[in-house]
């Protein structure tokens, strides 16, 4: 057997904290559209879903499909522009980057599962001189996104780690259903889009809140225990 083991990590409201500018960017989007904005409620429940999907699903069913789209690059746009002039920034969680080098050290496979699209991937790697740390990258850019299994199962094929070794960490309900799609281990962090309340009802085997806990809970899956 194997003693590989693979923590594959969400990016927004997990490892960064990027929940202000994709909130007031969307919200942007919107009333540049003449819509009356969208709030950081909504938004939260769409993160990790690739985004040409997300969007419609906070819009009414009549609207049209190529105003959604526009609304869509719209908010690339304005994210892009929010980003770059500082306005805000996305940050590492405090404990982020300790935990990565402590999970590398110990032998851990590194990889990311984002519906995030694989440029803005790099804009963090670049950041945050994150390079070189994850093993496998996946993103809606490929194919299908969350809660579809296919970043997770791509990550296992691409690394040669059994599902019983890998372990997926992220902050919404969309993370924890692409991980019991995939049959894998589903880690929620509660610090992100998501509240504990929602992570546990999608069915998370566990919720962790702060990163020093989720650092015990991945010692104990290492070692085969529960997460």
């Amino acid at each position: 057997m194997s003693d590989l083991k693979l923590a594959l990590f969400d990016l927004d409201g997990t490892l960064v904290d990027s929940r202000q500018l994709i909130a007031q960017s969307m919200d942007e989007a919107f009333r540049k559209n003449g819509l009356k904005g969208c709030s950081y409620d909504q938004v939260r429940q769409i993160v990790g879903i690739e985004l040409f999907e997300a969007i419609p699903m906070l819009l009414s069913e009549d609207y049209p499909a190529e105003g959604a789209v526009k609304i869509g690059n719209d908010f690339r746009e304005i994210f892009v522009r929010n980003r770059s002039d500082g306005t805000h920034t996305e940050g590492l969680y405090e404990g982020a980057r300790e935990l990565l080098h402590e999970l590398d050290d110990a032998g851990w496979l590194l990889g990311v599962a984002t519906g995030k699209p694989r440029r803005g991937v790099d804009h963090i790697l670049d950041a945050h001189g994150l390079h070189g740390m994850f093993v496998t990258l996946n993103t809606s850019c490929t194919g299908v996104g969350k809660p579809n299994p296919r970043m997770v199962l791509e990550a296992m094929q691409e690394t040669g780690v059994d599902a019983h070794r890998t372990i997926m960490i992220g902050d919404s309900s969309h993370d924890i259903q692409m991980a019991l799609n995939a049959k894998v281990t589903a880690a929620g962090v509660a610090w992100g889009f998501h509240t504990p309340e929602e992570l546990s009802a999608s069915g998370a085997h566990s919720v962790h809140e702060d990163f020093e806990c989720l650092a015990r809970g991945l010692t104990a899956f290492g070692e085969g225990k529960a997460a």
